[in-house]
This record gives C-alpha cells, structure tokens and sequence, in this order.
C-alpha cells in the first residue's frame, strides 16, 4: 500500500512503478489534447497542421459500386409534324416578246413651169418596214408623171413657117414597186429575197422586173455608218412597147447581182446614202434584139446594167425632212425606143413607123437614164 507519509517505496510498489508511470502519461496526454482541441476551436486561426494530414481512407464497403438505379421506360419522342407535300416548280416565265419596230415614210414633189416654159412634173413614193426578232419585210413604191406643151412649127414646101403651135406630149410616166424579206442569220449576216416590178413607157417598156434572192453582209456598222454588200441572183422579165408593123418580144434574164451601199450620219439631222448595183446577164437572149446591130440575139454579159444613187436628206422638223437623191441607170442593151408621138411633116391620119430592113442606132433607147429629185419627207413612225 501507498502511503503518502512515507515516500520510500516497498518493493511491491517499485514493481508497478511503470505501470503507473505509462498510466499518468495517457491521461495527461488525453487532458492536454482535449484542452487544446477546445482552444483551437474558439480562435479565428488557420487549422493546425495536423488539420492538412490527409484523412484515412473511406472503409471498403464505401467503394463498392452502387446499385444501378432501376432503368427508365424511354420516352416516346413526338411524330415530327408532316412535311407538306413540295408544290410543283411553276414553269418558267416566258421571254419577252421581241419589240416589233415599225417605220413608215411618205415623199413627194411637183413641179409646175407656165409662159414660155410649159410643163407639169409629180413624183410620189411610200416605203415601210417592220422587223421583229430575225425577220424584217420592207415595202416600196413610187411613180412619176409630168406632161409639156412643146412648140411645133408647120412648113410648106419651101421650108417657111406657116404657123406655131404647141402640141401636149407625155415626157414622164414611170413607176416602180418592190417588196424585200431579210433573214437575220446573225448579227452581220443576212438572207434575203424580194420582187420588183416597174414600168416606164418612155423607155420603152410596159413591164419590167423579177425576182431576186441571195446574201447580204454587213462589213461595218457603228454609230456613224453601215456598209453594206450583197451576192445573189436576179431573175427579169421584161415587156416591150410595141410599134407599128413590128413585133417585138418579151425577154427573160438570167444575171448574177453586186451591191455595194453605204449609211452614214453625217450629224444627228443628216444622213447621207450611197449605193452601186450590177446585174451581169449569164444566159443568151435569143429573142432580144440587138441594139449595136438591130436583130435578135445578145450574148451573156453583154446586156449589163448598173444602177447608182446618190442622196442626203436633213430633218427640218421633228417628223418632217427634206431630201435630195440623184440616180443613174446604165444599160448596156437598151430596149427599143417607142415610135415618138410628135412627127413633124406627116400628112394627118398616116401610120409612122420606122423603116423596115435597116438599122438606125436612133431606134433604140438612150443608154443612161439619170433622175434628179427635191421632196419633202413626212415620217409616220
């Protein structure tokens, strides 16, 4: 037993010494820990180190996989709404109609002289268009007409006038008409066909004119002008005026045809026109007579004609111009000139006629025919 009076110990005390000794040290060490634990609590102060030490481990059971939870039915997903049914393409549009492009002009002239100088002249002409698209028809025509009182003297038989007098005679009666289709095949190429009649008394023919068809190529177009040359064929026929005592036959040309012409705006108001036309005959004319020997029969090339014009016109007003052409016409053989109507000498109600069986270079038409005109022009479109 202890006994605090007497610290020596027995030996049975001195036996259980570190006993004692471990005990004390486990208690102070658990008081001292509480303690501390409580202080470090009520102060505001980082966590002690021991705080950082990482913590054990969860137990094994902790780890273990946990049930999976029971699988959801899937959701039924809505039907997408219906697609509407695609509408059919509408067709596409049609292309414009091409504009149509019309244009209508109208000429004339007339000319009266009185007093010593007595004669009457008129000349008149249309010409129309249309085009649309690749297409485009042209129409044409004119004619001319004047009369004069010519002074004729009578003579007896020694040569001295008897009297003065004026007789009327016809010194202008012609007319022409064409009509022409164009074909653009592009831009610069054309093909073309047209017919043309026409007739002038004074040169002796009733009828004249054919057909012609071929191809058409503009080498130059711009702003200021448009060349312009044609290949082709032209086929005429031609009615003669006929005389006393004498038949003469129609005749039927077969002839290669040139052109050459030329546009040019020499301001905005005024245009210049120039054109060359050759027909070359190809075939013989068994039944034409000759002009250089008077009986029937011209070889090929050798009834050449050429037709040239020449003309300018300027704006006077908005619709309104005036217009100045002159135009030539060569042909190589000329038909036979009529029977004049003015014969001075012939007793009246005799047939004159010229003679029988020879040759005189005054029975045929002049060569060169020219014509010179002033109009007014009126445009409609």
């Amino acid at each position: 037993m202890f006994d605090p009076r007497n610290p020596t110990c027995s030996p049975a005390r001195k036996a259980n010494l570190p006993a004692v000794a471990a005990l004390t040290t486990l208690v102070s060490t658990f008081v001292g820990g509480r303690a501390l634990a409580q202080d470090t609590a009520s102060e505001p102060s980082a966590a002690p180190a021991e705080a950082s030490e990482p913590k054990p481990a969860a137990p094994a059971e902790a780890s273990e996989p946990k049930p999976a939870p029971p699988a959801e039915a899937p959701k039924a997903e809505p039907a997408p709404p219906p697609v509407p049914a695609a509408k059919p393409d509408a067709p596409p549009a049609a292309p414009p109609a091409p504009a149509v492009e019309w244009k209508a002009q109208s000429k004339g002239g007339f000319v009266m002289t009185s007093g010593n100088s007595q004669a009457t002249n008129i000349t008149f002409g249309v010409n129309g268009s249309r085009k649309e698209g690749n297409n485009k028809l042209t129409l044409e025509g004119g004619v001319a007409y004047g009369r004069s009182n010519n002074l004729v003297a009578t003579t007896d038989d020694t040569g001295v006038i008897q009297s003065v007098d004026r007789q009327e005679v016809t010194s202008t009666n012609n007319w022409a008409s064409k009509g022409r289709y164009d074909r653009f095949l592009s831009e610069n190429n054309v093909a073309y066909a047209s017919t043309q009649w026409a007739g002038d008394k004074i040169a002796g023919k009733t009828l004249f004119g054919g057909g012609q068809a071929g191809y058409s190529r503009q080498l130059r177009k711009d702003r200021w002008n448009l060349l312009v040359a044609e290949l082709g064929y032209d086929f005429s026929y031609e009615r003669y005026v006929q005389q006393p005592n004498k038949t003469i036959d129609p005749v039927t040309i077969h002839s290669a045809r040139l052109l050459v012409g030329e546009t040019l705006s020499l301001t905005p108001a005024t245009g210049l026109t120039a054109s060359v036309e050759a027909l070359l005959n190809l075939n013989h004319e068994t039944k034409a007579l000759n002009c250089n020997t008077g009986l029937p029969g011209v070889d090929a090339f050798h009834d050449t004609r050429v037709n040239g014009k020449l003309g300018i016109s300027t704006n006077l007003f908005k619709k309104l111009a005036l217009g100045v052409s002159f135009t030539v016409k060569y042909d190589q053989n000329p038909a036979p000139r009529p029977v004049p109507s003015v014969v001075v000498g012939a007793p009246a109600g005799t047939t004159v006629s010229f003679p029988a069986g020879q040759y005189y270079s005054w029975e045929f038409a002049d060569k060169v025919d020219t014509l010179t005109e002033v109009t007014l022009l009126y445009s409609f479109f």
